[in-house]
């Protein structure tokens, strides 16, 4: 999928942001194209939303270990936004060409080792993603 001029600015901006931390940066300027179709703003604002959550929650369950505390309610409500983002990540998707559509499943969508980390990798991005709208205030895919 070829990028915007708008959603490649975005991420060189977001790119800076996150202080070059980017892992996952052409799947994330792809999600950022979704999201530029109808109804997919909000979907991506939603997927944003649920990954930031997911990347954090993951960081605080690796330092706190299964002994911690609060460990089991952390890991119940990881396990509930880790569906729901990726049952978000897979209805965006649907409007991807299909060789890229098929390309994301296997790469974040398929339960191994290799793919769940993969997925928290874009997640981390995504929640850069998140970051700058709660600092813009805006939705660039709404106005470029």
């Amino acid at each position: 999928m070829d990028l915007s001029p708008a959603t490649d600015s975005l991420l060189s901006g977001l790119d800076t942001l996150s202080a070059h931390t980017l892992t996952r940066r052409a799947d994330l300027g792809m999600l950022l194209e979704l999201g530029r179709a109808p109804g997919g703003q909000q979907r991506l604002k939603d997927l944003a939303f649920y990954a930031k959550f997911v990347h954090r929650a993951h960081g605080m369950l690796t330092r706190v270990g299964k002994d911690g505390e609060g460990y089991d309610r952390l890991a119940a409500e990881f396990a509930a936004n880790m569906e729901k983002a990726a049952s978000l990540l897979t209805a965006m998707l649907e409007s991807a060409p299909p060789g890229d559509r098929a390309r994301l499943r296997a790469a974040y969508l398929v339960m191994t080792h290799e793919a769940v980390a993969g997925l928290l990798e874009l997640f981390h991005d995504l929640g850069w993603y998140k970051n700058w709208l709660i600092d813009t205030g805006e939705h660039p895919t709404e106005t470029a």
